[in-house]
């Protein structure tokens, strides 16, 4: 079994959803949640720096709408909880620390401490989930059913 179902159409197109909650599956929801990301690339791992800013609105009803933000904001601010704890350990074991790649040694540090979440998030996925690069969006979805309802739709 799939942890998610990836399906990857050019940045510029406009995607379809089915007419059903992302979530739940109810038909017809009547309200939709916005889902977003930065692309990233080449510059990302260089720079540090995230690109441009994407982001779709995709059917959910209102009561899976409301839980998919409380769990979008609750994850961004574990996320940053945790990557701070990280950069926290990295200062305090590379405090003394003058040898050459002291940079790289405190992302691997900080990345060493997120590691736990980035399994979690792999075994356990949210409904929907974006990774944007330059030309293209990989939208990766938890339920293979409605990836393939979205690849028929789009495709």
């Amino acid at each position: 079994m799939p942890l998610s179902t990836d399906v990857t159409l050019p940045r510029i197109a406009v995607p379809t959803f089915p007419d059903r909650c992302i979530n739940c599956g109810t038909s017809k929801p009547g309200s939709h949640v916005r889902v977003g990301t930065n692309a990233i690339g080449w510059w990302t791992l260089v720079f540090w720096l995230p690109g441009r800013r994407f982001s779709v609105a995709v059917p959910a009803c209102e009561p899976c709408r409301r839980r998919l933000v409380r769990r979008r904001w609750g994850r961004r601010i574990f996320e940053w909880s945790i990557g701070l704890m990280g950069v926290a350990a990295a200062l305090y074991l590379l405090g003394s620390y003058r040898g050459p790649f002291k940079r790289w040694l405190a992302l691997g540090i900080a990345l060493a401490c997120l590691l736990p979440w980035f399994i979690w998030q792999t075994l356990f996925p949210p409904p929907i989930d974006l990774t944007a690069y330059s030309d293209t969006v990989q939208y990766e979805f938890r339920d293979a059913d409605y990836a393939d309802e979205f690849v028929s739709l789009n495709v």
